[in-house]
């Protein structure tokens, strides 16, 4: 059995369809799902208030963030265990310390993820959001970016590759321009981890969001927050609970954990956490990161060539991708999902521009791509 067989068989949902939606959610692998119903049923058997049960959280936790830490570039004291994308960019966009006046600075290019919190803080603050154009133009972000910071800028938040057009974002200078203005930068790394290579160091970000259900094909209600250490201890807490206190009196308060770990919130679910620790295992010692960040490379270019070729259908991501390819038809493009669903093909939509979109993923074949295409013909509208 060749590699892409045997991880494609440990991939139960991959039966059942054409999977090109992992940017929404990843298939489930066998490893994962034995993770989580493992950890279930020891809770089942064994109970949730013994001493060793809390040890044995304390443990996994710390595995984890140390995955996490490995896959990042960074250490594991500068992970923060969160829920997901979006409640990693609420934590550190409601803990800067606004004041009236103050300024944000996003894309047009963003998801609801990191919007919705700078909304919140602009209705909360009354902070001013500036939106930086880049979205026929991603390359330049950097430059757009800069013009645009003033002494009131507080905060910049984006993602590095864009959940609409799937084009990535220059990082790594737009942190570079950024800091020459000492503003921080948060990044929505929901469509970059799991599917490129990251490394939050060379990038140089202050702040990094993940989540596992998608390119980590781990369980919903799973995350990580990257937080330097400089950049952290700036950050007020916004939620308080057991997993954010070092310690607390009665009467002093609470005294938090250091960096960025004193985001962390209470009770957690630990089939969660062990579903995403196995999908860290999984993909770093059984798939092989580097041979997935490859494949995802080469098919996301063949899906743009295919696609390309289909008459009625406009490719709208740039050749510098991850796995999202976005595409317009000329035909109604919530009629063509749902066509192509009722043929086993799950692509989503997305908004501003409206349009389709495919997310290749290691685990897909070339085959599955032709087939889209194939699909695609008779619904584009193309003559």
């Amino acid at each position: 059995m060749d590699k892409l067989t045997h991880i494609r068989s440990q991939l139960p949902a991959l039966s059942a369809q054409v999977y090109l939606n992992t940017g929404t959610a990843g298939p489930l692998p066998e490893p994962v799902r034995a993770a989580m119903v493992e950890s279930l049923a020891a809770q089942a058997a064994e109970g949730r208030i013994a001493t060793d049960y809390y040890v044995k959280l304390s443990k996994l936790k710390a595995d984890v963030r140390a995955q996490h830490a490995a896959m990042l570039g960074c250490e594991p004291d500068e992970i923060a265990l969160t829920q997901n994308t979006t409640d990693g960019m609420n934590l550190v966009t409601l803990g800067v310390n606004w004041q009236p006046g103050d300024e944000a600075i996003t894309t047009n290019l963003e998801h609801p993820g990191a919007l919705f919190p700078l909304f919140a803080a602009r209705e909360r603050y009354g902070i001013t959001i500036k939106i930086a154009d880049v979205l026929d133009r991603p390359a330049d972000a950097a430059a757009v970016i800069e013009r645009l910071i003033t002494p009131r800028t507080k905060l910049i938040s984006l993602s590095h590759v864009s959940f609409i057009t799937g084009a990535v974002l220059p990082i790594r200078e737009i942190a570079e321009a950024a800091h020459r203005h000492g503003v921080p930068v948060l990044v929505d790394g929901a469509q970059s981890f799991g599917a490129m290579p990251v490394n939050v160091k060379e990038l140089g970000v202050d702040f990094y969001a993940v989540t596992a259900q998608k390119w980590l094909c781990g369980p919903e209600g799973a995350g990580a927050l990257y937080g330097s250490r400089a950049a952290a201890a700036q950050l007020r807490i916004t939620f308080a609970g057991y997993g954010t206190a070092q310690a607390y009196d009665m009467y002093s308060g609470l005294l938090p954990k250091g960096g960025v770990q004193k985001l962390e919130q209470g009770t957690v679910q630990p089939a969660n956490l062990a579903g995403q620790l196995a999908a860290c295992r999984w993909l770093s010692q059984e798939v092989g990161m580097d041979w997935a960040y490859e494949r995802i490379r080469r098919l996301a270019a063949a899906a743009r060539e295919l696609l390309a070729a289909v008459p009625g259908v406009t490719v709208l991501t740039p050749a510098e991708t991850a796995g999202l390819v976005s595409f317009q038809v000329e035909s109604d493009a919530d009629r063509a999902v749902k066509a192509l669903a009722e043929q086993g093909i799950i692509i989503r939509t997305v908004p501003h521009p409206r349009s389709l979109r495919l997310s290749a993923g290691f685990y897909n074949t070339e085959e599955e791509l032709e087939r889209l295409a194939a699909a695609l013909k008779p619904l584009a509208g193309g003559r």
